[in-house]
């Protein structure tokens, strides 16, 4: 038995933890922040394996906690400092590839951080962690049309936001 949980548990991770990690990034701009949230969450989904029941993927399930995983490190970070960090974009810029406009992506994030909080959200989980529809619908507990459609309006307003500030250039 004991054999068959770790094996399953490293199935999952090997899966997921390049997501995992990208969505915790969101969250925090730090990629060494963005590391001990991942930890964190995958300490927890281990220890928490035998609630699993099954209503949802495994992937679903771990973003579940994921989610919450995020949402402790915010308030942790709030109680520590009236601001909240925002992405340090110098992280991002040495994996860019060549050719890649810095100043667009910078656009991007910053239209992005400008978003709702369920609109952010929905952005992060199917961008930075590579989720399908149905499964953020099952990570944030929302119907599968309203994942869509605060989808659609936060990449709607991200155009407009990035197109907004290149016409000011």
């Amino acid at each position: 038995m004991r054999s068959r949980l770790k094996t399953e548990f490293n199935e999952l991770w090997v899966r997921t933890a390049a997501n995992v990690r990208a969505y915790m990034f969101c969250a925090c701009g730090s990629w060494t922040d963005a590391d001990d949230m991942v930890q964190d969450c995958y300490l927890r989904a281990l220890r928490g394996w035998g609630q699993f029941d099954g209503r949802a993927s495994r992937q679903a399930w771990l973003f579940g906690i994921a989610r919450m995983t995020r949402a402790d490190w915010y308030r942790k970070k709030m109680r520590k400092s009236a601001a909240v960090s925002v992405a340090n974009l110098d992280d991002m810029d040495s994996g860019l590839r060549e050719g890649e406009d810095v100043n667009k992506i910078n656009m991007v994030w910053d239209a992005i951080k400008e978003l709702g909080a369920e609109q952010s959200e929905v952005v992060h989980l199917r961008f930075a962690a590579g989720l399908g529809y149905a499964e953020i619908a099952r990570v944030l507990g929302v119907p599968i049309g309203t994942v869509r459609s605060r989808l659609h309006r936060g990449l709607k307003a991200i155009r407009e936001k990035v197109k907004d500030k290149e016409n000011e250039a």
